[in-house]
């Protein structure tokens, strides 16, 4: 009889000890680590995932080259403005072969070649032609320094909707299971949706930087046109007063 009741205590024990290891079992918290959650998702939300993160390391990359690209040319337009300001006479500045500049030269050499094709006549008509080619040079630097910040554009528009799909197909797929495993439980769905939401999250993570590092390069680059027509100006005027000086 004792037996008996030992035998039925340790039952009864053990049973309790695996019900309470369930609970604990259920009461696990889910992982809804980044890691976890790309590892666990959808084939097409990895894809997203993956073209999101690519829009974000350009973005960066982009951002750093065109940081540098500008930060050498204001610096060279800076320098070469300064040599500048120290001549007054255009024929001055050009018999001078020592002078190192960096951009400079290349408004020196439109204007040089308009008075060759003037054969060296002076009137009023060569002011505005010298003026069209000097124009027309800073025109092309501005459009090479623009070069490539337009995909920043298109990264910032685009990158929420591509995150809006992904979301949109992690919450599809917390509705089949839901279908399928006919239970509305937290612990079924959760993952589904934290999944989703974590495609959202990349896509304005790629969108935002995009966006502001687009509208900071376009003000930049609008100063950095302006710093090239302060170097035209002061090349101009000095050529005009060679003209003035000559008639």
């Amino acid at each position: 009889m004792l037996y008996r009741i030992v035998f039925f205590t340790l039952c009864i024990l053990f049973s309790q000890i695996g019900f309470a290891n369930e609970v604990v079992n259920a009461q696990l918290p889910i992982d809804l680590s980044p890691q976890s959650l790309y590892q666990n998702a959808h084939v097409i939300v990895k894809a997203v995932v993956i073209l999101l993160l690519l829009c974000s390391i350009i973005t960066w990359a982009i951002f750093l080259l065109k940081l540098y690209q500008l930060f050498i040319g204001i610096k060279a337009i800076k320098k070469d403005r300064v040599i500048l300001s120290n001549y007054n006479s255009f024929d001055k500045l050009t018999a001078n072969k020592d002078l190192n500049f960096k951009v400079a030269n290349l408004f020196i050499n439109e204007m040089n070649q308009e008075i060759i094709h003037s054969q060296s006549y002076f009137d009023e008509d060569i002011k505005a032609r010298i003026s069209y080619r000097l124009e027309r040079q800073i025109k092309q630097l501005t459009m090479r320094m623009k070069q490539g910040i337009s995909i920043l554009a298109t990264i910032g528009s685009v990158s929420p909707f591509i995150g809006l799909f992904g979301t949109v197909w992690g919450i599809m797929n917390s509705f089949i299971g839901i279908a399928q495993t006919r239970t509305t439980d937290l612990y079924a769905v959760a993952p589904g949706i934290a999944e989703a939401l974590f495609a959202t999250a990349l896509g304005l993570v790629a969108a935002i930087p995009a966006v502001v590092i687009y509208n900071i390069f376009v003000r930049v680059i609008q100063h950095y046109s302006e710093q090239l027509n302060s170097i035209t100006a002061l090349l101009q005027l000095a050529l005009r007063r060679d003209i003035s000086l000559k008639n």
